[in-house]
């Protein structure tokens, strides 16, 4: 017999997901060139120790996207999660932060009001730890729906999806494309492979992951995997920034940006 549950839900992510891209959009015209941004989310202390260095090494630095409620805990999945020390030493070291909800809630299942309070207590998070340059948020799990954009949108900054893809032309700054470096998910072959349409034409690739190590969970990398998509950029002319620079250059480099109106 059919899974009606299941059909339904994957008729409802579809919908989501084409509402998403079509309405609430705030586009922006890319620059000319060539980029590339590494991200961290949620984010586990193997990612800290392990994968930073390997940036800072080559003179590059990450955004990570900080949900609050992580810090000091052990998580099945991740093992030890982030503590103060390693916020500051990225901060120190002149890494990017990004925004999720305090307790990673889903914003798909949330309502307005719990969306606003969990970025809310998020970022004075945050800004009591001196971290207040805050230029993106990610989506927990990747998952929105219409109204949750449109809740996020006052909020200024750009928001990240899970969509993977290069970010080209026009952009919506509420809707970003990443592609997700995850075990369970074909592990670095995506990324490789829009890393090498990244270099035949213009364009912004962000790359994400959350754990790092020998066994990474089902939502990580390999040390060695990531270490060969880091060797593969610095074998390229394709420019590293974090996402708050590109953030940065997108509005510096538009008057107004375009609005398209939900009808």
């Amino acid at each position: 017999m059919a899974d009606f549950g299941y059909f339904s839900q994957k008729i409802g992510d579809s919908i989501d997901r084409i509402l998403c891209e079509s309405f609430e959009k705030r586009d922006y015209k890319m620059p000319k060139g060539r980029y590339i941004s590494f991200c961290f989310d949620d984010f586990p202390k193997s990612a800290a120790e392990l994968a930073a260095p390997m940036l800072e090494s080559r003179g590059w630095r990450g955004t990570w996207y900080v949900a609050g409620g992580f810090l000091g805990k052990t998580e099945p999945h991740y093992g030890q999660m982030f503590d103060d020390g390693d916020l500051e030493k990225l901060k120190q070291n002149g890494h990017d932060f990004g925004c999720h909800t305090f307790d990673h809630i889903d914003c798909r299942d949330a309502s307005p009001e719990l969306i606003q309070a969990q970025c809310r207590k998020n970022m004075e998070f945050l800004t009591e730890r001196g971290i207040t340059d805050v230029a993106s948020f990610a989506y927990p799990f990747g998952s929105v729906n219409l109204s949750a954009k449109r809740v996020m949108a006052p909020a200024a900054m750009a928001l990240r999806g899970v969509k993977p893809g290069l970010n080209r032309g026009t952009v919506d700054l509420s809707m970003l494309k990443a592609c997700g470096l995850q075990t369970d998910n074909g592990g670095i072959a995506r990324a490789m492979s829009d890393l090498e349409a990244l270099k035949r034409s213009d364009g912004w690739l962000i790359i994400f992951t959350h754990d790092i190590g020998p066994k990474p969970s089902p939502w990580g990398a390999t040390q060695s995997d990531y270490s060969q998509i880091l060797q593969a950029v610095e074998a390229s002319d394709i420019e590293v920034v974090t996402v708050g620079d590109m953030v940065s250059r997108l509005r510096e480099g538009a008057q107004t940006p375009t609005h398209a109106e939900a009808a």
